[in-house]
C-alpha cells in the first residue's frame, strides 16, 4: 500500500509521488511531519503533534531541552509506534546560531533497519 510522499510533489511522469507504507522513507517523512506539527493545528486530531516550534517563544537549555526531549519521546512513542521503535532521541540548542536540532535514531518495524533523522529549527 503507497501515500502520497512528503514534502508532496509530482514525478517525472506528472503523477503524484507515492512512498511505500512503513517504508524508510515513509517512516522519516511521517517523523519530520510529527516534529513540526503544533499541536492543536490538526482540526480533527487537536493532541497530534510536539512542542518544537513552540520553543521560539522560551528559554533554550538545560531543564526546557530535557523536558522537550521527554514530550518528543512520549508523542513519537505514542502517535508512531506502529511503525517504528525509538532507539534514541537527543535535542541540541546551539545558542550562537538560535537554532534546535533534534536528532531521532529509530528502528523500522517492517523492514527491521535503522536509520536516523535530524531535524533543524532556527529559532530567529
Amino acid at each position: 500500500m503507497s501515500r502520497l510522499s512528503f514534502p508532496f510533489g509530482p514525478t517525472p511522469l506528472g503523477r503524484s509521488a507515492v512512498v511505500d507504507y512503513g517504508s524508510d522513507a515513509h517512516v522519516r517523512q511521517l517523523l519530520e511531519l510529527l516534529i513540526f506539527t503544533v499541536p492543536g493545528e490538526r482540526v480533527m486530531r487537536p493532541e497530534l503533534g510536539s512542542p518544537v516550534r513552540q520553543m521560539v517563544f522560551g528559554p533554550l537549555g538545560g531543564p526546557t531541552s530535557l523536558a522537550l526531549e521527554a514530550a518528543l519521546q512520549a508523542t513519537v512513542q505514542q502517535w508512531l509506534g506502529h511503525v517504528l521503535t525509538l532507539v534514541d532521541l537527543t535535542v541540541t540548542v546551539f545558542d550562537e546560531d538560535a537554532a534546535l536540532e533534534v536528532s531521532v535514531t529509530y528502528e523500522t518495524v517492517r523492514t527491521r533497519s535503522t536509520g536516523q533523522v535530524r531535524v533543524r529549527k532556527d529559532l530567529t
